[in-house]
């Protein structure tokens, strides 16, 4: 509901003003910061104390209930195919583990890679699952947790290996035409997706140049352990015992990669995989149907082998996960109060009289861009959905964007990059709680080591100002 209809529909509410817009961002900030960060009490019930400070300053402002929570309940509605995808994401990691793809990719990457290039491996590999999967939060769950124990296997930290997953995971998302952030950045530039990746191109050829380096200077300076961490051998025989290692077992991998390429609704795609899984799981190690079926609702759990078997803690880490129950309990719930956050901040106006302010100082052309990717930041970083933010952002800024003559392909990578570059590092935001959720690495240690990102972003500010001196727009 936009702001003018809101205050038709609620007659006795006033305009917001700047400082009282700002009033709930700096509360959540510090919120964050002190409750989360520093007396480590859980995130939800920060961003719901959030949510409810945004509803009192809409109570001052005269904002009925009904308005609120309508906008709410709009917002949700349209995150939805969002929380069927995050959901499904916890169907498909617990599966793999019951039909062993993700075990086996692990016994492959163990026997097949040396210590030094696990990095750059990692990320070229979870960047190419991305690709054709058209998801960060699949390629870190699949591919990703798969290289997590690689990396422990060799002795190398894990918030390094962390940091390469994510780049992959982010490069894939920015470039896969199936990704819904390349598809909502052009759509909400009125621009073709094709046009959205040619413009974006530079900026993540560059940084993918940068990542790769870093991560070969990164495997050959670190010191790992000779040949493999003794432990892992006792790993491998458990997983040589568990299940029965073969090519067969890559089928659910084959099935997301193939879908994704074909751009079938990724929903459907995740599940047919699963399901795929469950056959693999019964068919290559006898598993029984019930488990596979309990191995996509609650997660895999070695509890369900041999009884008399007593696996080593290491491999009940690694293979004890997934689940709709997990995504449902982790992320989902991230997500619907993140919205929440967002949606009652658009309901009261602050978004729009923040952003309108910005855009009232800027003049030069850098600086507008400039602002463009820091409203996109500071939107996402707030609302937690970065679908919401390039929508909004699309809406707030396109009509400057053509008043100035700047491309649309401009607007489009801004976007873009303020989203799929940044958010994976803010420890707050619903991508960051899943990767630290999904990776067991929290966000502040793997943050310095997610390359990509770090260069994509200061390149991006490089890039703009030498397409601006050599007088593109």
């Amino acid at each position: 509901m936009k702001q003018d209809e809101l205050i038709k529909n609620d007659p006795k509410a006033k305009e917001i003003s700047l400082g009282l817009a700002i009033v709930p961002m700096l509360i959540m900030t510090t919120l964050v910061s002190v409750m989360h960060l520093w007396l480590e009490v859980d995130l939800k019930f920060v961003l719901l104390l959030s949510t409810i400070g945004v509803g009192v300053t809409a109570y001052f402002l005269n904002y009925k209930l009904k308005s609120l929570f309508d906008d709410f309940a709009d917002n949700i509605r349209k995150a939805f195919p969002v929380i069927l995808i995050l959901i499904s994401i916890g169907g498909i990691v617990g599966s793999w583990m019951y039909s062993g793809t993700v075990p086996y990719l692990i016994y492959l990457g163990l026997q097949a890679i040396d210590s030094s290039f696990v990095l750059v491996t990692a990320f070229i590999v979870t960047a190419l699952v991305s690709v054709f999967t058209g998801t960060s939060y699949g390629s870190a769950a699949t591919s990703g947790v798969a290289f997590m124990g690689i990396g422990y296997s060799f002795g190398i930290p894990l918030e390094m290996v962390a940091g390469a997953v994510i780049s992959g995971a982010v490069l894939g998302d920015k470039v896969s035409p199936v990704s819904d952030t390349t598809n909502i950045s052009a759509l909400a530039s009125e621009i073709t997706v094709y046009e959205h990746i040619r413009g974006m191109l530079p900026n993540v050829l560059l940084s993918a140049i940068v990542a790769i380096s870093g991560f070969l200077i990164l495997g050959m300076t670190i010191t790992p352990l000779e040949g493999i961490n003794p432990e892992v051998n006792k790993i491998l025989s458990q997983l040589e015992s568990i299940y029965s290692f073969n090519l067969f077992l890559l089928l659910p991998a084959l099935v997301v990669l193939v879908g994704g390429f074909k751009g079938y609704n990724p929903v459907l795609v995740m599940i047919a995989s699963s399901l795929t899984a469950l056959m693999v799981g019964m068919i290559s190690h006898g598993f029984p149907i019930v488990d596979g079926a309990t191995s996509m609702i609650s997660g895999f759990s070695t509890d369900m082998l041999d009884g008399t078997v007593s696996y080593s803690k290491t491999l009940v880490t690694l293979l004890n996960r997934g689940g709709f129950d997990g995504m449902m309990a982790g992320a989902v719930q991230y997500t619907v109060l993140a919205i929440g956050f967002g949606s009652f901040m658009q309901t009261i106006g602050a978004f729009d009289r923040i952003m309108k302010s910005l855009l009232k100082k800027v003049k030069s052309t850098y600086g507008f861009i400039v602002t463009t990717f820091f409203a996109g930041a500071i939107l996402n970083g707030v609302s937690g959905s970065g679908s919401f933010s390039i929508l909004t952002i699309g809406q707030l800024f396109s009509k400057s964007f053509t008043e100035r003559k700047i491309p649309r392909t401009v607007l489009s990578r801004s976007m873009e990059n303020s989203m799929t570059l940044l958010e994976s590092l803010l420890p707050w935001h619903v991508t960051g709680v899943y990767m630290t959720y999904t990776l067991g690495i929290s966000t502040l240690d793997y943050a310095p080591f997610a390359l990509f990102n770090i260069s994509g972003i200061l390149l991006f500010f490089a890039l703009t100002k030498l397409d601006i001196s050599r007088k593109k727009y």
